[in-house]
Order: structure tokens, then sequence, then C-alpha cells
């Protein structure tokens, strides 16, 4: 991942700088007439994916994101969820905040007019010049991040006895903190690469401009590309790419036995009399249970191992969903960007068709960071639940007074059984 979003990085004219440009502006505001047809349509393509389709999708993400927290939050204070699953919220929560983050800082870069030089140091010069790099930040961030739950989830399901010794909730607070101190960190250098250059001119006005630090030669910038793109590119996706197909193996092999089980188990089932429905499997209380329905049996008795299991699955199939999202809109992005920039710096020269590809690509970057909202609701069935309870105040009401009404009447009913027994 280079260290900067090279959509956000308008493709500018090449000007005369300094107080020659701002006396020539209105001479080269025109484009140039003899543009080549790969030219216009590059143009074309940067204007509908870069400039129309990255501010919808952030602004989507924004609202998105937000959703995320308030279910997220809600689902976690009132649901009883296990060690496991409370790793995994924490996780999805720090993935949450940074992506919104992201959405809310692309959008504004994006919003924001941007010029060749300013006349005054305004918050849009300051942002011109600093906003890429927080955007960086935040970017690494959710990909280290999706690493670590993914992760996680890994030893969870592949090493379950070694899951339990290493991961709690403490120590998943510490794990989020750090990814975000470090990412942090290794983004300090970027807020370095540009300066601010004043130029006084001869009608002692003043005019800002941001340039590259000379300090930062072209051998410096290309190790640090190099060290950047192993550390936020490669090394992730690989580790991605080997625990989504560990987790999907054993999904796979745990349907499987699943549904071995379920036939072996429908073979030997029990057959019910003709004339009641009893059946002579042993329970704590045998006569009330071959005296109750089996549907009445059902609802009397839950399955609680069922239940978590079922959030297990739910939380794993998240988080895979999430993995495959990051790998297909991310990967292509960032190794493309790679290529790019060392073709550019081969020929010197702009190439439209690795230009025309790079804005695709980053406008599919942006809308890995916005679209989680939506791959929650589609995958995690509790995040569903959760949502509507969340909007549907009447229905979730109406919802828990049946609930409590027929848990009455079943604890109503088992004095009943038992009289009719004895």
């Amino acid at each position: 991942m280079l260290p900067y979003l090279d959509f956000l990085i308008r493709n500018h004219s090449k000007k005369m700088a300094g107080c020659l440009n701002r006396s020539l502006g209105n001479m080269t505001t025109e484009p140039p007439p003899d543009l080549s047809p790969q030219a216009v349509l590059e143009r074309q393509i940067h204007f509908y994916f870069m400039e129309v389709g990255v501010p919808v999708v952030c602004a989507f993400g924004l609202v998105g994101n937000l959703l995320n927290l308030l279910v997220l939050t809600k689902e976690k204070i009132h649901r009883s969820l296990t060690k496991m699953e409370k790793s995994a919220h924490l996780g999805l929560i720090g993935l949450a905040v940074s992506d919104f983050m992201f959405c809310l800082l692309a959008l504004l870069f994006t919003l924001m007019p941007s010029q060749s030089n300013y006349t005054e140091q305004n918050a849009i010069l300051y942002y011109e010049w600093l906003g890429s790099s927080l955007i960086t930040v935040f970017i690494i961030t959710s990909t280290w991040l999706i690493v670590v739950m993914a992760g996680e989830r890994y030893l969870a399901v592949c090493h379950p006895f070694k899951a339990r010794k290493i991961i709690s909730l403490k120590k998943t607070k510490i794990t989020i903190f750090l990814v975000y101190m470090l990412c942090m960190i290794f983004s300090i250098p970027l807020f370095f690469e540009n300066i601010l250059k004043k130029t006084k001119c001869v009608d002692n006005t003043v005019l800002y401009e941001i340039t590259a630090r000379k300090e930062y030669g072209r051998d410096m910038i290309a190790l640090r590309r190099m060290i950047w793109a192993l550390l936020f590119d490669f090394i992730p996706c690989a580790a991605l790419l080997y625990f989504n197909a560990c987790l999907i193996y054993k999904i796979h092999r745990a349907k499987k036995l699943r549904k071995q089980m379920v036939n072996g188990h429908d073979g030997n089932r029990c057959r019910f009399n003709s004339t009641t429905t009893s059946v002579t499997t042993p329970t704590s209380d045998p006569d009330l249970y071959s005296t109750v329905s089996s549907k009445t049996r059902s609802r009397l008795i839950k399955p609680k191992r069922k239940q978590s299991d079922n959030a297990l699955n739910s939380v794993t199939a998240t988080l895979v969903a999430v993995v495959v999202l990051f790998l297909i809109l991310v990967s292509p992005s960032e190794v493309l960007k790679f290529i790019y920039t060392k073709v550019t710096n081969e020929t010197h020269g702009k190439n439209y068709t690795l230009l025309m590809i790079k804005h695709v690509t980053n406008f599919m970057q942006a809308l890995n960071f916005s679209v989680n909202f939506v791959l929650y609701c589609a995958v995690n069935k509790s995040f569903r639940k959760t949502l509507k309870n969340l909007f549907c105040f009447c229905d979730h009401h109406s919802t828990h007074y049946h609930r409590s009404h027929n848990d009455v009447k079943l604890g109503n009913m088992v004095p009943l059984f038992k009289n009719n027994v004895s």
C-alpha cells in the first residue's frame, strides 16, 4: 500500500509556478485542444469514478459505519456473548471506527477545492498538505485490524484449545490499541515528505505552495515505498489468504460432518406411537418427557449449545466475508499502484491505460471501506435482528411481550403435566 491515496491526488496540469502562475491564471484555465483519444477517455473515467463515485461511496460509508457502531455496541451490551464473540465484536467495532474516519477524511478531501497555490494559510491549505497522510493512517489501520481478526478467528476455529489460552478480552483490547498506535508511528515520515513553500510577489502578496522536500530523494522514496509495500501490502494479503483458506476448509468440513451426523441420526431415530406422541428417550423427568408433545417439548428445552454454535458460525462467516471483500476490492488496487509507480518512474511519462485501470481500482478500494454494513446485513442474522430492533421499537416490544407471555404459559403447563402423570 503506497503511503498516499493516488485517487485523492488531483491531476493538475503543469503550470508556471509562483507569481507568474497567478498572473497568467486566466490564460491557462482552458485545457489543451489537441488531447489524444486516450487522454480524453482517461479524463472521463477519472471524472465518473473519482470525482463522482468516490464522494457518493464515502457518504454512504459514513452512514453505514455509523450504523455498524450502533448495532455492534448494542448487540455487545444486550447479548450474553462468549469470550470469542466479545473479542470478534471488539475487532469489528475497531474496524468500523477506522473505516468511518477514512470515509470522513476522504469525503472532505474530494469536496474541498484544490489549488496550485494559496494566498493565505487556511484550513484548506493544511488539509491539502496533510490530508492524504491522515487518510493513509486509517487505510493501514483497517488492513491490520482485519489481519488481527482473521488470525483470532483462525485460532478459534482451527486450534480451539490454544485459542482459549491465547485469546481474551483484555488481550484483544491491547492488540487493537497497538494496531492504531503502530500504524500512526509508521505513518509519521509521510507528514514530512512535503513542505509549504512561501513566495513573496512583486505586489507584496504572499503565495503558499505545497512542494516535495528536497531531502527526500528518488532513491529514498523508492526504498520507503518498497518497505511500505512489504509491510502493508504483501504480508497482510499473504496472511489473509492463508487464514481464509483454512477457515473456509474448516467450515466446509464441519458442514459435511454435520450432514453425515444428521443422516445417521435420522436412520436411528425412535419411532413415535400412533396413538400418543411419547418417545422412550430418557431425560431428567422421564414421565413428563414421554407425556409432553414433541412441539411443546422443543419449546421447553432450549438447546443452548446450538445457539452458541450458531453465533460462533455467524461471526466466522462475517469475518470470512470481510476478508474476501478486502482481497477482491483492495488487493488489485495496491498491486496496480505498485506497478504504476515503477512504470512511470522508468518511462518518465503518463501511461493512460494504467491510469484508467488505477481510477477503477481506486474506486474499488474506497468501496471496501464503505460497504461492510451491507455485508453484515447479508451474512449475519444476529446483526439484522439487532438492526431491526434498533429501529422497530413497537415491533420489538410486541415480540418481547408475546415471548414472555408464551414463557408464562409454558411454565404453567409443567405442573399440569406432572399432575396428569401422577
